[in-house]
């Protein structure tokens, strides 16, 4: 029975069509909206979440913490060793890796529980009505949103100097030991593409399992004017980008020159 219930969450994913929003901050407006209500899996676009509910704990971000046995369950870039947390962010909301996703959450006040019923908190705090989060990767079907909600996840996370420095980067190195000798993993942006097009984005994350299709969040900032973004469950990484394009080329920039 479970299997037929991701098996239909898969199907219906895959022959649906995408939702695509662009949000006007400024004029609190839709300037383009289709299905931005339907609820769907969000995959890594999870980490922003994840990211501003690590940043609210006031952790010390140089503290040194073991990376998380999960992180040999789900993908992740990172050897098993000790980092630091900022460290950790740099790889969650750069190459999305889920291994550094875990290990914040892990080591929350109150642990991992406890973080995820943080991510909820905030959701709701942020009236994100349709939202609900599972896990703090997005590697869970059970990470739901809409592209409303999503936008309003984006704007609080460009509130967050560290999240807008981050998320942009078009690429991130972190120390890492091999036989009592440094060497430094280079860690690409899921989104460098985009990023590199555009130098308007301030805060970029993508995401992708197989029910959730293809995402992407954007905040884009032009002439002190803030943009949102948000596709959902694109068919592949080519539209995904393509419909991003349509809406910076036709919808930003002209309208800003």
């Amino acid at each position: 029975m479970k299997y037929f219930i991701f098996l239909s969450i898969l199907c219906a994913n895959v022959f649906a069509s995408p939702s695509v929003l662009h949000y006007d901050g400024d004029k609190q407006t839709y300037k383009y909206d289709k299905d931005i209500d339907k609820v769907r899996p969000i995959a890594s676009v999870t980490k922003l979440m994840t990211a501003m509910v690590s940043l609210n704990s006031m952790a010390n971000l140089d503290q040194q913490v073991m990376l998380s046995k999960r992180s040999r369950l789900v993908k992740s870039s990172l050897p098993k060793q000790k980092y630091k947390r900022i460290d950790l962010l740099n790889a969650m909301l750069v190459k999305s890796d889920n291994g550094a996703a875990e290990t914040l959450a892990e080591n929350f006040p109150g642990g991992r529980d406890a973080f995820i019923k943080e991510m909820n908190f905030m959701a709701k705090s942020l009236s994100m009505h349709n939202t609900s989060f599972s896990d703090p990767t997005g590697l869970s079907n059970q990470n739901l949103s809409t592209a409303v909600d999503v936008s309003k996840m984006v704007l609080a996370a460009g509130g967050y100097g560290l999240i807008r420095q981050i998320s942009i980067k078009k690429q991130t190195q972190i120390d890492t030991r091999y036989k009592k000798k440094i060497r430094k993993i280079v860690l690409p942006n899921t989104n460098r593409l985009i990023l590199v097009e555009f130098d308007d984005v301030i805060v970029s994350k993508t995401g992708f399992t197989n029910p959730a299709g293809y995402c992407v969040a954007l905040l884009v900032q032009k002439k002190n004017k803030n943009d949102v973004i948000v596709i959902l469950g694109a068919s592949n990484k080519k539209e995904r980008i393509m419909k991003v394009e349509e809406i910076m080329f036709n919808d930003i920039t002209d309208e800003s020159n």
